[in-house]
């Protein structure tokens, strides 16, 4: 007589499979990440090439914080890159076996029990507490291995996504120190607020001076005449 399944063997089935099949999703949640991270470096690169044209000039003393800011904003993106690049390094997951194989083997137990069946011996094994053994260890194992993955994935991900904050905080420093250097500048000139100068008056090319109290564009004085001599 065939024995009886155990309810734990079930148990462990069910649960050991819902884990496999959660590993196996949790892959694609590094790849749905992604997304986010080429928005977030490409808005940092846009802005970078804007701010690169605007910085104040490098003798000056606004001039070096931003560019020492910059060139850890570069080295924070690059190593935020490397880190999303190990993400999504080409990896093995672990399957169960694949079903023609499993099938073969579930034949082989059916044939096995039959066949103890018939020539009547007393303890004849159960072929599907053999085959749900079986399966339990495979989810077990594989379940094992590809959470053993996915921590690490996650775990790069997580120093990904730090870096690149990090990254965002060193680009908003040189706008912000650019910007303001830019505004005091502008007040200083007094750009916006009309001409500095006075535009003087155009040079005669005439033979004299203007005489502008007579309006004589050749500067010589009128000569008297009768009205300007003198009455006794």
């Amino acid at each position: 007589m065939a024995a009886m399944e155990h309810p734990a063997l079930s148990h462990i089935e069910k649960t050991r499979a819902d884990a496999y099949r959660k590993e196996i999703d949790q892959e694609e949640n590094v790849w749905r990440s992604l997304p986010f991270f080429a928005a977030t470096l490409a808005l940092q690169l846009a802005a970078l090439f804007q701010l690169i044209t605007r910085l104040p000039p490098p003798g000056t003393g606004a001039g070096l914080l931003p560019e020492i800011l910059l060139a850890l904003t570069g080295r924070f993106m690059f190593v935020a890159l490397c880190l999303l690049a190990a993400c999504i390094a080409p990896t093995r997951f672990r399957y169960i076996s694949r079903e023609p194989a499993l099938f073969r083997y579930t034949e082989d137990l059916i044939r096995a029990q039959q066949a103890a069946k018939d020539q009547g011996l007393k303890d004849v094994f159960d072929a599907l507490d053999v085959l749900k053994r079986e399966l339990v260890h495979q989810f077990a194992v594989a379940t094992d291995h590809n959470r053993r993955i996915n921590k690490r994935r996650e775990l790069l991900r997580a120093f990904a996504g730090l870096f690149v904050i990090v990254s965002v905080l060193t680009t908003l420093f040189p706008v912000t120190g650019a910007f303001a250097y830019y505004v005091a500048n502008t007040f200083d000139t007094g750009a916006g607020h009309g001409p500095t100068h006075a535009i003087a008056p155009p040079e005669p090319t005439g033979g004299g001076t203007a005489d502008t109290r007579t309006g004589n564009p050749g500067g010589a004085a009128h000569p008297p005449g009768p009205a300007n001599a003198d009455r006794h």
